[in-house]
């Protein structure tokens, strides 16, 4: 029996030619693009999309951080409210919780110390994004100090008075 590849009409001569061409051109250009190193001009617009793109991801990471705050200082207010009720449940009576408010007291003690996880890892979270965005801030100030030592190795920049670029 004849497998299902066997079965296929072979390509046209002409198909095989022209892939076989475009193949060769494609590893051309990206050998050329390794040996032939970029212009400084090609450097620098590179230098600037890599910059941009690493400024709108550092700003959205800035803003996802500032999110997770905002949610841990919910949390947190959560919390502050569950140890004032712990609190006072524990000042009620010197010899500790009353008999009749026992109950209510073991609910809200439960319910902080379930929360301990939740608040642990919403902490953690928030430490590794930020350090995260801080990485990206590093990254785009490398980036931005490259683009400005080529531009003004490229006589891009004017100078502090405002005049002509520098050449």
């Amino acid at each position: 029996m004849m497998s299902p590849r066997s079965r296929r009409r072979p390509l046209p001569k002409g198909v095989v030619v022209m892939l076989a061409v475009s193949a060769v051109a494609l590893v051309a250009i990206i050998v050329s693009d390794f040996l032939v190193p970029p212009t400084p001009e090609d450097q620098f617009r590179i230098l600037r999309h890599e910059m941009n793109e690493l400024r709108l991801a550092a700003d959205s990471c800035r803003e996802a951080v500032e999110r997770e705050e905002a949610e841990l200082r919910a949390i947190d207010a959560r919390f502050d409210s569950l140890r004032a009720r712990i609190d006072y449940f524990e000042r009620l009576d010197p010899r500790g919780v009353p008999a009749d408010s026992y109950e209510a007291y073991l609910d809200v003690f439960n319910a902080y110390n379930a929360g301990i996880p939740e608040r642990t890892a919403a902490g953690d979270t928030l430490e590794a994004h930020y350090q995260a965005c801080r990485q990206l801030v590093w990254r785009h100030n490398q980036i931005a100090d490259s683009a400005r030592a080529l531009a003004e190795e490229l006589g891009l920049l004017r100078d502090s008075l405002g005049d002509e670029p520098r050449r």
